[in-house]
């Protein structure tokens, strides 16, 4: 499968007076199994990213879990994807770090992680007959925060409501929220500044 945005997902050009946005398109080429040095390097390579995270903001790390995509939710679906759109709502300071997928649906073909001006697609389906049905993305690990949008696409002609995969990461949050800054309150009364014995100048 051919990677049509190289160019990077915030990449764009000018054609008849229209922004055309890169997508970044990534098929099996771009996913290793699980038994190559290099997808271990990944791996690594992401749980450092995410340690660094989680040590600027004061936080917990842990692997990606249905509470952390779904919320309220979580146990409807598991740890399984819903089909169409997922919004994903991140708590403030909250980072979401990606380095593979998991795949254990052979109709489950391609998911998309939308974020502002960023898109990645990720081809998945051929990770479904991978060893142990795990693909490590190759490049570097997506770092995402405050809102996501999944989409999931599948080609099986059965009403279903969810595909048989799993996005494989960490999810690093605060473990206090951070404190909401609020403007310095403005003293009462007005007037210049007072003298001793409190009159005023």
């Amino acid at each position: 499968m051919a990677d049509a945005g190289r160019h990077g997902a915030g990449a764009g050009r000018r054609r008849a007076g229209v922004l055309l946005k890169y997508v970044h398109i990534c098929g099996a080429v771009w996913f290793l199994p699980l038994n190559r040095d290099e997808a271990v390097e990944a791996i690594k390579k992401a749980y450092h990213t995410a340690q660094e995270h989680a040590r600027k903001i004061g936080g917990r790390l842990e692997p990606i879990q249905p509470r952390h995509i779904y919320g309220d939710a979580a146990d409807k679906f598991g740890y399984t994807l819903q089909l169409g759109r997922i919004t994903v709502n991140l708590p403030p300071a909250s980072v979401v770090v990606l380095w593979g997928f998991y795949n254990a649906d052979e109709y489950l073909d391609f998911v998309r992680f939308i974020q502002d001006s960023r898109v990645y697609e990720w081809f998945v389906e051929p990770i479904a007959y991978y060893p142990e049905r795990v693909g490590v993305w190759l490049e570097e690990p997506l770092i995402f925060r405050n809102v996501i949008y999944i989409d999931v696409h599948t080609t099986s002609t059965e009403e279903v409501d969810r595909a048989y995969g799993w996005p494989l990461g960490y999810f690093i949050s605060p473990l206090q929220p951070p404190q909401e800054v609020k403007p310095p309150r403005r003293p009462r009364g007005g007037g210049g500044p007072r003298r001793e014995g409190g009159r005023r100048s």
